[in-house]
């Protein structure tokens, strides 16, 4: 870390110890690792009746929003797990042959899960671990009930082996104590456990047999940044990490978007289309382009009833109902995705004032800057019939000019006011049709604490964006955050302009000496000493 970093207290953030609940999608994850794919993508279309969550409750991380999928295992729902290891369990039962590549013996059942037992703990199943699946295997076989023996066949004991295993504490719970768990001073987490943590956070699956054969020489953290590398090119890791920015960006809202179908050109068919080609965006950029090109890009995909109902232009050659073609868009209409349909969509309101959501979710998801409770504040149904006829820099000074209002919204507005050239879904306009023709002013002054710019539209906001600080300042403190997030315990790593942000000063260093990419920021993420520093628990 430069500058005053260095001597500072603060310099070093440290998580606490602690142990971690697999969530469900990891659980799913788990099984297409230990079984195969076909099991897996089977659990999944059970989906709700096993506990997994739906596209609108899925794995949420800071500072965007709090809410999210909640911990796997609790007293409500650890009869979901059960469920989940019977259906393994089972599948293993009915697919004995293939899963072992071995004869019905007891000797194949054996070695098999052993074989299960140290890739399902992420770590060599000890002697006694090991001893006490072998001993069930053999109570599996054969018990005496009542006086006669009960036996089960090998397929049939292996998969009631496998159910066991799928229930059991090493499997569903992840350890982040360190070398030193009674130390009251930080320490590095174990090779094992930084296995877990480098896996789950770049692909939210366990560790491959890689990054478990490094943690077993002893050489994975000399070797951090080349697993890290190497991790980051396998499609697995792409699709996961495109995931975490997707939910990042509220796209996974974009389907419920409460735009009205009698005041907007909207259907789910439409909506679909939006979130598909926001998908294929950040997938583009994300892997083929710098971070910059997140604000910038003049890019879009687009299906044909996209292009001509939403951005305006003639369908592309190529483009059909499920066929997108990448296009160049309108460069004083659109800068990447804060002027993406389906981001647009996802934060709309049903009338089409959106100025209130915008505002707060671009705050939080490109500065960093949450707003603080709004105050319980009862406004006459006439003020606010005026206000729904207002334009929206009438809205902000109304607002402005009110007691209850004007110590934050004069802020706050100043995000959302770039984007009033967009309407509810996504559609750029100059005027307001609903106004009476009324021209839209998008003129906002930023607040100061984030440079104090006055800018007139969304593509001179996201200039601001890409020449600041602030958008990849809070990129680093989000990915960080995420990294060291589990859905019961949030671990604070504060802004980059609060006490103890040398976590995220570090964090931006390193992104800046390396490529200026998402996988750039990763990385960064992944080689601080916040990422692998664990503190005792209080």
């Amino acid at each position: 870390m430069g500058g005053s970093c260095g001597a500072s207290p603060d310099g070093l953030v440290a998580a606490p110890q602690r142990i971690l609940r697999l969530t469900t999608t990891q659980i799913a994850n788990t099984v297409r690792y230990l079984i195969n794919d076909e099991e897996a993508q089977a659990i999944i279309a059970q989906g709700s009746e096993l506990g997994l969550p739906t596209d609108d409750t899925a794995r949420h991380f800071p500072p965007a929003t709090s809410e999210g999928e909640s911990s796997f295992v609790h007293d409500g729902n650890v009869l979901r797990l059960d469920d989940l290891a019977r259906h393994v369990g089972g599948y293993v039962t009915g697919h004995f042959a293939a899963l072992t590549s071995c004869p019905p013996t007891d000797d194949c059942a054996a070695a098999y899960l052993a074989r299960l037992a140290s890739r399902a703990y992420r770590r060599e199943a000890t002697a006694d671990e090991q001893k006490h699946l072998s001993d069930l295997y053999g109570v599996l076989r054969r018990q005496t009930v009542a006086g006669r023996e009960v036996t089960t066949s090998v397929e049939e004991a292996t998969g009631y082996a496998v159910w066991a295993l799928f229930m059991s504490p090493q499997l569903v719970w992840r350890w982040e104590v360190g070398a030193q768990p009674t130390s009251t001073a930080p320490s590095g987490l174990t090779d094992d456990e930084l296995a877990s943590l480098v896996a789950f956070f770049l692909t939210d699956s366990p560790p491959d047999e890689m990054l478990l054969a490094a943690a077993r020489a002893g050489t994975l953290r000399t070797n951090l940044a080349s697993h890290v590398s190497r991790i980051l090119q396998t499609p697995a890791s792409r699709t996961w990490l495109r995931e975490v920015m997707r939910l990042y960006f509220v796209l996974n809202y974009v389907a419920l978007s409460p735009a009205d179908p009698t005041k907007f050109p909207v259907d789910d068919a439409l909506l679909a289309s939006m979130a598909k080609g926001a998908s294929l965006f950040l997938d583009d950029v994300l892997w083929n382009g710098g971070l910059g090109d997140l604000l910038l890009s003049r890019t879009g995909y687009v299906d044909a009833r996209l292009a001509e109902i939403i951005y305006g232009i003639p369908a592309p050659v190529g483009a059909a109902p499920t066929d997108f073609v990448k296009v160049s868009l309108p460069a004083d209409q659109r800068a990447g995705i804060l002027t993406n349909p389906g981001f647009l969509a996802a934060l709309s309101r049903a009338d089409g004032q959106n100025l209130g959501n915008r505002a707060k979710l671009v705050g939080a998801i490109f500065f960093c800057s949450v707003p603080p409770p709004h105050p319980e504040v009862s406004f006459p149904t006439t003020f606010l019939a005026h206000f729904n006829e207002q334009t929206g820099q009438e809205q902000a000074a109304a607002r402005a000019a009110g007691d209850d209002c004007k110590a934050c919204h004069p802020s706050w507005d100043a995000y959302g006011l770039p984007l009033e050239r967009y309407d509810a879904v996504g559609r750029y306009r100059t005027t307001y049709d609903y106004l009476g023709g009324k021209a839209i002013d998008g003129t906002g002054i930023l607040p100061a604490e984030v440079g104090g710019q006055t800018v007139h539209d969304a593509i001179e906001l996201a200039q601001v964006l890409a020449t600041g600080p602030s958008f990849t300042e809070c990129i680093a403190g989000a990915m960080l955050q995420y990294a060291l997030t589990d859905l019961s315990t949030v671990v604070t790593v504060p802004s980059s302009r609060g006490p103890g942000a040398c976590a995220v000063a570090d964090v931006v260093e390193r992104y800046r000496k390396g490529p200026q990419t998402f996988s750039g920021m990763v990385s960064a993420v992944a080689s601080s000493s916040t990422f692998t520093a664990r503190k005792a628990a209080p």
